[in-house]
């Protein structure tokens, strides 16, 4: 209550820099209400400008209000649009503060459920979309999914595992493989949602495509299974760099501040599923192809180095 209290108080002192948007889900209505200072509107249509610059989301769908009114609060320029819709949500999420463009302006977001606080945040001009108000299992079961997705709609990291099962192995060797994929990729995901490492998107997806050709060629080199340990090493190495291409899609999905921890689990475990699920697929292939081995590794290798080859020109030279 002392936070509301706060933002309260803030959107009433234009030299705090807060927007206030409050959202209160009831059994049956979801009511919002923008608290913005009117030189912001820079004298566009209030009604019009801030419905376009409100990118709130409930259960994953743009809040669309059933009706939009302005009520001019008369204190040092406030207005306040408001907006309802019938019917509630479970989830409330942000997709970017109200005004950008303005780098010392912050969007301050609260939930209240039934008349309870449900939670809040606060974006500014480098933020990305956040959840608000879920529950730790509720952000454990949404980013599941996404990251199982993730896995299987990224044609790059499909290609990547791809190279490093293609030359088969016993289902440890390649468990071992795997996990020490995921393991490097759990740490610099971690890095890059935190705010620890700040990578640079573009060198990173290059370098993503590029692990592709070196795992590739790496098979080419290779005799087999005895080299399973080295195909580790490379899962290990690269899923650091694969961990920050991660990290993109990741922030896009709307991140829960107070249960971050789950949401990175959550993740984890669907890349994880994800890549047990491709394993599950790609390795009784291969072993039905086990006395045409040689030839299946060096053709599918050269098949997949060339995707890597052209990701790599596309991304490092081409952007």
């Amino acid at each position: 209550m002392r936070f509301l209290l706060f933002a309260s108080l803030a959107l009433h002192a234009h030299d705090l820099g807060v927007t206030g948007v409050h959202v209160e889900l009831t059994a049956h209505e979801t009511l919002v209400r923008v608290q913005v200072h009117g030189i912001l509107l820079h004298r566009t249509e209030p009604q019009a400008e801030i419905t376009k610059r409100l990118k709130l989301r409930l259960d994953n769908v743009p809040f669309a209000p059933d009706t939009i009114r302005i009520v001019p609060e008369g204190l040092n320029d406030v207005l306040v649009w408001e907006g309802r819709k019938k019917g509630t949500a479970e989830t409330v999420a942000i997709d970017a503060p109200l005004f950008p463009e303005h780098p010392s302006e912050k969007t301050l977001v609260t939930v209240v459920r039934n008349g309870q606080p449900f939670g809040e945040t606060v974006l500014d001009a480098n933020s990305g979309p956040a959840a608000v108000g879920e529950t730790f299992g509720q952000a454990l079961g949404r980013f599941i999914p996404i990251g199982i997705e993730h896995i299987w709609l990224g044609a790059d990291h499909i290609a990547f595992l791809l190279a490093l099962l293609l030359p088969g192995g016993r289902f440890k060797s390649l468990l071992a493989v795997i996990t020490g994929f995921t393991l490097a990729h759990s740490v610099t995901l971690a890095l890059a949602v935190l705010r620890i490492v700040t990578p640079v998107s573009w060198l990173v997806e290059g370098i993503i495509a590029l692990s592709i050709v070196a795992a590739a060629g790496e098979n080419l080199l290779s005799k087999g299974e005895t080299r399973v340990r080295v195909r580790a090493l490379y899962a290990a190495g690269f899923g650091l760099v694969h961990g920050f291409g991660f990290a993109g899609a990741l922030s896009e999905a709307g991140l829960p501040s107070h249960a971050l921890g789950w949401a990175l689990a959550g993740f984890n475990i669907g890349v994880e599923v994800g890549q047990l699920a491709i394993v599950g697929l790609v390795v009784p292939l291969i072993k039905r192809f086990r006395h045409q081995r040689k030839p299946v590794v060096r053709i599918g290798s050269l098949l997949i180095m060339a995707a890597g080859l052209y990701w790599s020109v596309e991304r490092l030279f081409l952007r």
